[in-house]
């Protein structure tokens, strides 16, 4: 089979490597979309010895022996590698496991193949209706942020900031809006993520030519009800703080991995009653609630893949990710 492995320094390689074979609890899937996702960007710098790629949806072609799952079955994968027996995974919370071997793609070889094995508990199995890219985005991109404004309760907010619309980001905007929140701000660097915000019902806002903190007091003068830092900076991480009510939440869902000084310069976080919450990813109930919400028409899920690309133009991939002309680009094996 056809893979990708990033050498480090932005080398990508395709090269012909042997299909691997299912074993006890294990799917052989093949690999119809993977997403492009910042967090592997990184290691395309650094290198990794594995096959990348965690945002994956494909076919079961075949189960190994004491699977569920059979072949045939269309599926998103479900990257933490959980245990499937600890109290918070009989919730479907396999992202709190804390018997957890690793992620997807980070643990294991992932989905820039043309096919990948997955442990049969990590099958997601696609409802008919929703595709293969609209699998990939209720991964990631919108069942990461989902989890995050379900952690919330955004649907009591007036008022919501999102600190940057990359596809996490924009997840957020989406999920705001099918939520029912009336008041989306979004800041974001690329004007053509702003202008897909817009076209989302979110409200745009360019902190290169405005005040970020003055547009917000000018209609919320305490600060809104809840900020989504989807960014992953120090900077974004303070300013969330800033900029939230007394009383409202913020939300770190970006990648951030440094420490975070939560004292402030103007010396407000110890009085003002703020929830802080960090979210990693989501529940495998809040997934099957997310199809739900796609094929009811209140999430285009569809219209967040804006671009797909064929395995061996995965470099172009990343190269239109850097620009910020994107929203979530597919790579097709």
């Amino acid at each position: 089979m056809r893979a990708a492995y990033f050498r480090g320094d932005g080398v990508i390689d395709i090269v012909d490597v042997p299909t691997p074979t299912p074993g006890e609890g294990q799917l052989l899937i093949k690999v119809a979309a993977n997403g492009v996702c910042g967090s592997d960007r990184k290691i395309l710098q650094g290198g990794f010895n594995l096959i990348p790629g965690h945002e994956v949806a494909g076919t079961v072609v075949e189960a190994g022996p004491g699977c569920q799952t059979r072949p045939g079955t269309r599926i998103a994968a479900y990257i933490p590698i959980h245990c499937g027996e600890c109290p918070f995974c009989l919730q479907g919370k396999g992202n709190l496991c804390p018997n957890m071997k690793g992620l997807l793609g980070w643990a294991t070889d992932g989905g820039y193949a043309e096919y990948m094995l997955v442990p049969d508990r990590c099958a997601l199995p696609l409802e008919d209706g929703i595709s293969f890219a609209e699998g990939v985005v209720l991964l990631d991109t919108i069942g990461t942020s989902g989890h995050a404004l379900r952690l919330s309760r955004c649907w009591d907010a007036e008022s919501v900031l999102v600190i940057g619309a990359g596809p996490v980001g924009i997840g957020a905007v989406a999920g705001l809006k099918a939520f029912g929140v009336p008041n989306v701000y979004v800041t974001e660097l690329s004007a053509y993520r702003r202008e897909r915000v817009a076209e989302l019902g979110g409200i745009p806002i360019d902190p290169t030519t405005e005040n970020v903190e003055e547009r917000i007091r000018a209609q919320h003068p305490y600060g809104v009800d809840i900020v989504v830092e989807a960014v992953g900076t120090l900077p974004t991480i303070w300013q969330s703080m800033d900029l939230v009510t007394r009383g409202g939440i913020v939300n770190i869902v970006g990648e951030y991995w440094g420490k975070v000084e939560l004292e402030r310069p103007k010396g407000t976080w110890m009085i003002n009653d703020m929830t802080l919450i960090r979210s990693f990813y989501f529940t495998i109930p809040e997934f099957h609630e997310n199809q739900r919400m796609v094929l009811d028409g209140k999430l285009n899920a569809k219209g967040l893949a804006t671009h797909t690309f064929p395995l061996e133009e995965i470099k172009a991939a990343y190269d239109l990710f850097d620009t910020g002309n994107s929203l979530k680009i597919l790579v097709e094996p």
